[in-house]
């Protein structure tokens, strides 16, 4: 192996540090209860930098430099949209990203990093000309918010998968892909712990993790 790739195999090891942690079963932070005085920029910067280790993705995110005005965000999305969430705007061959959060979420973990995984998934998947379908955002979210969580209690937490998401407003077919993602996650990354997690293999969880984020559509819905 290269020092580049020992580098970032180092990094995803440190990301994943509690992979060989006990299950905890009590229901904690990644409720996404809200923690007062945490600010967005710098819980999206934190969250992206576990992110591009964890996968290898070489993407360095200011949060600051993403978040734009719900208000503005809603003017140019169709109706009905969600309170809060990622603007993409392709303008010219290139692809705007933007977060933008309801006050009521400002300061929820669990939103913060569901919005952070979309963002950067949108912009790994543009910088690599591959299509992502809105329900393997969702997929992806779920995961990452998983993988995040445990990382920042110690603990493997599943608790993470029984908080449904605010969808009030939205239609039938957006819950229903809110749903199919988190179960099929929860599945998947149940799998990961038996197989990976429990044995503390932290190399070969961060292998398949990055498999899994630049596998195919069909492969990704199968997992």
């Amino acid at each position: 192996a290269t020092r580049g790739q020992d580098d970032r195999t180092e990094r995803a090891q440190v990301a994943l540090g509690g992979a060989g942690m006990k299950e905890n079963p009590q229901l904690g932070e990644a409720e996404g209860t809200t923690r007062e005085g945490l600010d967005p920029a710098s819980e999206i910067t934190r969250v992206g930098r576990f992110l591009s280790d964890l996968y290898a993705l070489e993407f360095e995110l200011d949060g600051a430099e993403y978040l734009i005005s719900p208000r503005l965000a809603r003017r140019l999305l169709p109706q009905p949209c969600p309170r809060t969430g990622v603007l993409a705007i392709e303008q010219a061959g290139e692809l705007q990203l933007g977060v933008y959060l309801d006050p009521i979420d400002c300061q929820d973990p669990f939103v913060l990093v569901e919005e952070t995984s979309h963002l950067m998934c949108l912009a790994w998947h543009a910088a690599h000309d591959r299509p992502v379908s809105g329900l393997l955002l969702e997929l992806q979210s779920e995961i990452d918010r998983f993988f995040y969580f445990c990382h920042d209690s110690g603990d493997l937490n599943f608790s993470c998968f029984a908080r449904g998401r605010a969808t009030v407003g939205l239609s039938g077919d957006l819950q229903a892909r809110y749903d199919v993602a988190r179960e099929r996650a929860h599945r998947y990354c149940r799998r990961l712990v038996d197989r990976f997690a429990r044995q503390r293999d932290t190399c070969g969880l961060a292998r398949e993790l990055r498999r899994f984020y630049r596998a195919s559509p069909s492969r990704k819905l199968a997992a």
